[in-house]
């Protein structure tokens, strides 16, 4: 009996072994099964072939299937059965639509120890429910170590792994299918279990990157164990160089102990606070409301008070927002202290949520569109597009152009708080003029969108969107078009490239819009323009920067992603005008940001120069969440 793997990952850059394998190989040990090396890796429809001897070898193809690659699943079990017609489909995993059943021989709802035995001993049935396993003690990554091995041995790739300490989630998120696919149980793997699994994978396979399944890591006592431990495994062994988690929800002290752990650790850049939304009438009507917001808040300011990066994690197009509440939503999260980073998401209809079913969809009268799964990463020269997601773009208490001016509002306020353009000068109008975030971006923004700078970027990025949303183009990759070019990054790093690339019009702007005709003021705009990183600074001569207030004191009082303080008064008037000079921060990342660091002041080509800037400012790991301004400063005079 010859059995293949598939399990296409959502990342070109690593190959991630699939748990899948690891835990069917080992359950079938005492079978006379023989295992082809699993599919781990990218395919695309003009690839598909090269597996069809491997394909015609196979009995039993078994795929699991995710938002990202179940196109790709059914493209490769359809050749499959063209090419080998008595071979056996089985499909599984956490996004196996319903409607796809029909497709496959067998089709594994929940978890799948247990179901391949019940298909090779003739007990199974098309739609195999499989029981809760109670029996974790054994460990299929100690047993099957050979088998990563081996894929890290023949990988193009750096290896990655998927990694679990417990399964289920307590919570029922409508958006979310972790709860209703595993009934709202939660099983805890053993702990000795589970260091024994670390100890070999991070000794033996020495993966760059650790990925945890769990649905809410920190949920229990003993995770700060766990990640105490996932520590000491990089100091021991050198891995995992990187590790990704979901975060518990409802435990401010424990999450932020292991975040902080983590990070002091080496192996995060940052803490991902997963708010969804501030508003809790939104939160409600999409079955989050069991979910505090108020221990969010507990949480961000504990990051706040100590350091800790954080990146903040919100869903845009959910049910019952507006383009309102959205705007308020954000700047929310800045009177937290949340200043470092914000990722919105679009609200992607997973196909086993609770929210995908006609009663809900004819309440809120939901429109929705297929766009490519991931735009948002760099696209090689030869690269074709195969992921895509279903995502709301309309319902009741938002129309299709809310919904754009929505995706505005998250670019520019990412652009010029996250990105530190306008930061510095919001901070000081919250704590000293008592002006809200929200009210500050308001005026803001209703002035740069009247200019020319601003028509420029939205008259481009609502292209870019209606490009997106264009069936016509559903099977391409849709660069940003900027200037007359393509861009490969991020809408909002575009936006602040646009905006530094014209900085001092984007200030001179700024200051005639913030209504305050104010030395203070003046003075902080201009420390504000001139902190900032841009084409023209060299890391290796430094910048020198006067200001006749001392803002570098004062924000470092303050505290740089301080939270909202009452009462404070500016900083004291100079008796003389003070220099201060910036100093080339020390670099922990990859060697290509540094090296385009160093290096994009000295060419000439303007294309490699921008591409260059680019990779520069936009390596967050190179800030660890401060990615546009230099933290390290000299008094000059």
């Amino acid at each position: 009996m010859n059995i293949l793997v598939s399990c296409p990952p959502i990342s070109d850059h690593f190959a991630y072994y699939p748990y899948i394998d690891l835990i069917v190989r080992d359950e079938l040990s005492e079978y006379d099964t023989n295992f082809h090396r699993c599919i781990y890796h990218r395919f695309t429809p003009d690839t598909v072939g090269q597996f069809d001897d491997t394909l015609r070898q196979t009995d039993i193809l078994l795929l699991s299937c995710y938002i990202w690659n179940w196109e790709l699943q059914l493209l490769l079990s359809n050749r499959a059965r063209a090419i080998n017609p008595s071979i056996v489909l089985v499909a599984g995993g956490p996004q196996l639509h319903r409607s796809h059943y029909r497709w496959f021989d067998y089709n594994v709802v929940g978890e799948v120890e247990g179901s391949i035995q019940k298909i090779l001993d003739g007990t199974a049935e098309n739609i195999i429910h499989s029981a809760r396993k109670t029996d974790f003690s054994q460990s299929p990554y100690v047993n099957q170590l050979p088998a990563i091995l081996d894929i890290k041995e023949h990988s193009p790739n750096p290896l990655g792994i998927i990694f679990e300490t417990s399964r289920g989630c307590p919570y029922a998120c409508s958006y979310c299918d972790w709860g209703s696919l595993t009934l709202s149980k939660v099983h805890f793997y053993d702990i000795e279990r589970v260091k024994s699994e670390l100890e070999v994978i991070c000794k033996e396979v020495k993966p760059n990157y650790l990925f945890l399944a769990d649905a809410n890591f920190g949920i229990a006592k003993r995770d700060t164990e766990i990640a105490k431990f996932i520590t000491s495994m990089k100091q021991t062994y050198g891995a995992p160089k990187s590790f990704y988690y979901s975060v518990s929800k409802n435990n401010p002290t424990r999450n932020f102990e292991i975040g902080k752990t983590l990070f002091d650790g080496g192996v995060v850049d940052n803490y991902i606070v997963s708010v969804v939304h501030t508003d809790r009438d939104v939160l409600k009507i999409n079955d989050r409301g069991n979910i505090s917001t108020k221990k969010f808040h507990e949480l961000s300011q504990k990051c706040v008070d100590n350091g800790l990066p954080t990146q903040t994690q919100l869903i845009l197009g959910m049910p019952g927002d507006t383009k309102e509440k959205w705007f308020d939503n954000i700047c929310e999260t800045f009177e937290w202290g949340l200043h470092a980073e914000t990722k919105p998401y679009w609200y992607n209809v997973l196909p086993n949520a609770p929210a995908n079913n006609e009663k809900f969809w004819n309440e809120w009268d939901i429109k929705t569109q297929r766009v490519i799964f991931s735009q948002a990463r760099l696209k090689a020269d030869d690269e074709l597009i195969d992921k895509t997601a279903e995502i709301i773009v309309q319902c009741k208490s938002f129309s299709k152009d809310d919904w754009v001016t929505m995706n505005k509002h998250a670019r520019w306020l990412q652009a010029l708080h996250n990105f530190a353009l306008l930061r510095n000068v919001a901070m000081y109008y919250r704590h000293v003029l008592n002006i809200s975030y929200s009210r500050f971006y308001t005026g803001i923004l209703d002035y740069l969108w009247s200019t020319d700078l601003g028509h420029q970027y939205n008259s481009q990025y609502e292209s870019y969107l209606g490009r997106i949303l264009d069936i016509r183009f559903q099977d391409q990759y849709v660069p940003f078009e900027f200037n007359g070019k393509e861009v490969n990054i991020e809408p909002e790093d575009v936006l602040f490239m646009h905006l530094l690339d014209n900085k001092e019009h984007f200030y001179w702007l700024v200051t005639g819009s913030v209504g305050w005709d104010s030395i203070v003021v003046q003075d902080l705009i201009n420390y504000q323009k001139d902190s900032m990183i841009d084409m023209t600074y060299s890391p290796v001569d430094g910048r020198k920067i006067a200001m006749e207030y001392d803002w570098i004191k004062w924000f470092d009082e303050l505290g740089h992603q301080a939270y909202y303080k009452d009462g404070m008064d500016p900083p004291p008037k100079l008796n003389k005008e003070m220099v201060y000079e910036t100093n080339q921060i020390k670099i922990e990342g990859p060697t290509e940001f540094t090296t385009s660091r160093i290096l994009w002041h000295k060419t000439t080509n303007k294309n490699r120069k921008l591409q260059l800037y680019a990779k520069a400012i936009l390596g967050q790991i190179d800030f660890r969440g401060e990615r546009t301004q230099f933290k390290r400063w000299s008094k000059v005079s």
